[in-house]
Order: C-alpha cells, then structure tokens, then sequence
C-alpha cells in the first residue's frame, strides 16, 4: 500500500506515473487540515506536461483528516472537489453558455484552480498553482502592519461577494443538471450539521448558565432549524467552507506603493454540495467579524461583500435567508471562533471565549426572534436588511 501522507511517499507515487514523473520534487504545505497538501516542483516545464507550469498543487484525502488522524472522513470528497472545480471552470470557460456574461462565475481576479490531474481511485488531485507567494487571506490580512485601507478592503470584499454571488445564480439555475446527479454531496451536508448546527448547545452550555432560560432555550431551537434547512433545502450550488483561509490572495504594489490584489483562488471545494445560500454568506461575515475584531478593523469587509452580493442575487433573498444567515454567522462565532487560533491559549482564552459566546448567541436569540432593528444597529447585515426593506 502507498504512503501518500510523507513527502516521500507521495514523490514515490509521482515518479511512478507517466504523467506525472515530471514532477521532481514536493513539500508539504501548512494550513490545510482534512487533506494532505503538497507543492510539486515540475523540472522542465512544457506545455504538454501541466500547461507549462513550473508548481503544482498536489492533494490527497485520505479516510481520516490530515490534523487529526481520529477524526474518520469520507474518502470520496475529493470528487466532489474535482466535480465543483470543473463545474465553474466550465461556465466561466463559456464552453456551455453561448458567451452569456451573467453565467461566467469567474470574475476578473477571482478564479478557481484549474484540475490538471485526477486520480479518483486514490484519491488524489493536482491542481494549478496560486503561486509559491500566495497566502490565503486570514493570514494576509493578519500579517499587515496597519489596517487595509478602505479601498483595498472594498475591493477584496466585493470581489469575492460577486463572485460566491455568480456561483449561486449559477447554481439555482442549472439545478436540474446538477443536483442531485452531481452534486448531492450528502456526506458533506451531515458533516457540517455535526461540526456546526449539532455543536450550538455544547459550545453555549458551559457559558450561558447565568442567562435566561429563553435564551437558552432559543439554542436549542436554532440548533435544530438550522440543521434541518442544511439537510431538506437544497436551493443553489454553495461552496459549503467559505472562509478566509480558503481564499489564497497574490498581491502587487501599486500606485502610491499601495498593496493591489492580483488575484485570488477559492480553494477547497470538497464540502460543496446544494444548500441554502445563505449559509456561505454566514460563515464568511462570522470569519469577516473575527478578522474586523481581533486583528485589524475591516468593516468595509463585510459590507462591500454583501453590498455587491445583494446586487446579483438579491432578487432571490428572503427573510429566511438573512434569518439563516445571522443565525449560522452566531453559531460559527460561537462553536468554532475560540478553537481556532484567533486569541492564545494564555491570553485570557476563558474570558474571550464567553465573550465571543454571547455575542454569538446574540446573534442567534435575535434573528430567532426576528428583531431586525437590533440586527440592522449592532451587525453588518444592516445591508441585507436594507435591502429586503424590513
């Protein structure tokens, strides 16, 4: 049996294939947790060989997550990975669409990586490159001396709510090609409800003893609804782990030596399944939040992303959708913000972690309860509000 979690061994596995003995060297590459994530070192590019490529990106999923070897996980998400990738690379391609401007779901700098590579008995993928500078955007956001300015964090904002926007137009538009032949993903679907929506009333419990039992009881409740919709509301094509950390950002100096972005890659698309949209937007304004408020400010962030979201896929936003969209953005504050590096261990972690708690079960009694006057004053969803006209 292969070892594809050591360098040595996945390097072993690329010199033994025809097609992929070009590839000379690999090294593993921090900040993914489910796959094992390498960059290969191709020794004399040509176009027959990768496109020409110097770097690839090399992936294995194996049965259990990368970090945590107990952690059991479905071996076949990296097909869905390998179907999402080609779905977008296909309509952005305009292979499908007669050349129709509103179905490409690339924009100008937001692309996906292209497959190169696929071997699904093994469970391994090669991917283009974001580039041996890249870095995915929590850690360059964190990384800067002093705050984005307004307009870079305008436009990085923007940029990804236009194109997560197209990727849901898309979706809801091609369903029946789509769904449930390809891209069911029902694996996926259970797995978020277990590492989100079942984990409310265990991350709440241990902090909010000394609140109401309404609040308490709202938990619950949300917990549950939340969950269902995720499992029985298979409305679009959503990415499914839209965060920061999947967003890899290269970056160029511009006029006034300010910092542009030249492109960035949405990565990651093993969780992508059909589910309601909203869910995408909450998970990215909850990370969007954390950034705004342990690292630099950026609210502009979140409103630019959901400005321009609005804008193309408005039409189809309910109150459903911002009620879902408040309440998963509070669950994720709650259940995954304290575990996952945003304040140190010796650093007041008790005391941030019921701080961050309560204001995301305040996120969540309040769109419960539907007190949108309270949402529209405290978060940045006073956009989809306005919007909506509530």
């Amino acid at each position: 049996m292969m070892d594809f979690e050591t360098e040595a061994g996945i390097l072993h596995y690329l010199q033994s294939r025809d097609k992929t003995r070009s590839i000379v060297a690999v090294k593993k590459l921090s900040g993914g947790n489910a796959n094992y994530v390498y960059r290969g070192t191709i020794a004399e590019p040509c176009t027959d060989l990768f496109g020409g490529r110097s770097t690839v990106v090399i992936k294995h999923a194996a049965d259990h997550s990368a970090s945590n070897r107990q952690m059991a996980l479905y071996g076949d998400r990296m097909a869905f990975e390998q179907t999402a990738l080609g779905v977008v690379a296909e309509a952005s391609d305009n292979k499908n669409n007669n050349n129709k401007e509103d179905e490409n779901i690339e924009t100008a700098n937001v692309k996906v990586p292209r497959v190169l590579y696929w071997d699904h008995e093994n469970n391994i993928v090669i991917q283009e490159d974001a580039g041996i500078k890249s870095t995915h955007l929590k850690e360059f956001i964190s990384s800067l001396a002093q705050p984005p300015k307004p307009r870079l964090a305008k436009e990085i904002g923007s940029s990804l709510g236009e194109f997560i926007a197209r990727l849901h137009l898309y979706g809801f538009r091609h369903r029946s090609e789509l769904y449930p032949e390809k891209m069911a993903n029902t694996e996926a679907l259970g797995l978020s409800r277990l590492i989100l929506y079942d984990r409310f009333p265990k991350a709440a419990s241990k902090y909010m003893e000394d609140q109401p039992q309404f609040d308490r009881d709202v938990i619950d409740l949300a917990s549950k609804w939340g969950g269902d919709r995720l499992m029985n509301e298979p409305e679009t094509l959503a990415h499914g782990d839209f965060w920061p950390g999947n967003f890899l950002v290269d970056t160029a100096i511009g006029e006034g030596n300010e910092i542009t972005i030249k492109r960035m890659y949405i990565v990651d698309w093993e969780m992508s399944r059909y589910a309601p949209a909203a869910m995408d937007l909450g998970q990215f304004i909850a990370e969007a939040f954390s950034l705004n408020k342990y690292r630099h400010p950026c609210e502009e962030l979140m409103t630019s992303f959901l400005e321009t979201y609005c804008k193309i896929y408005g039409d189809r936003l309910t109150t459903t959708d911002l009620k879902t969209a408040v309440i998963h953005c509070g669950g994720h504050l709650m259940s995954w913000t304290p575990y996952t590096g945003w304040f140190k261990e010796d650093d007041g972690h008790d005391a941030k972690t019921k701080e961050i708690t309560l204001i995301g079960a305040e996120f969540i009694k309040r769109a419960w309860i539907e007190d949108w006057a309270w949402v529209r004053q405290e978060t940045a969803f006073r956009v989809m509000i306005d919007h909506l006209k509530l």
